[in-house]
């Protein structure tokens, strides 16, 4: 029996998970994103910490969609990291982030991304926007 609604929505139309790769830098974060995609019947492709580490595992493991935190450590943001997962891999991102300052906002549209979740999400929220990423991306 599927653990929650979410679950049965993911499987009943799709025979193979839609692969997501999680890049946020907060362990604690990132292991939450990765237990909801999960029990929302999507595959985790991969979590990276950093920019460099995205784009190996993006190019690793060609993922349909990619989680990324706005504010990442190292020498690339989650902003500049989603323009070049568009660039080189034409993999759309969500963006994930606790701030919603208007330059921020601004900053990120440049990345065309398929959504913007500000933390603290719910599951449903990240079930959500994925669904409506997919559909974007499909159309």
């Amino acid at each position: 029996m599927p653990s929650n609604e979410f679950e049965v929505v993911a499987k009943a139309g799709a025979s193979k998970p839609t692969s997501i790769l999680i890049v946020e830098d907060e362990a604690l974060v990132a292991s939450y994103i990765e237990e909801v995609l999960a029990e929302s019947g999507f595959q985790v492709a991969g979590v990276a910490a950093s920019g460099p580490e995205a784009l190996s595992l993006a190019e690793e493991t060609q993922p349909r969609l990619a989680l990324v935190d706005i504010r990442l450590t190292g020498p690339i943001d989650g902003i500049e990291l989603a323009c070049l997962l568009r660039q080189k891999y034409a993999l759309p991102a969500i963006f994930l982030s606790g701030l919603a300052d208007d330059e921020t906002t601004r900053r990120a549209q440049l990345a065309e991304p398929l959504g913007f979740l500000r933390k603290p999400f719910r599951p449903s929220q990240v079930f959500n926007a994925i669904e409506q990423a997919l559909s974007q991306a499909r159309s």
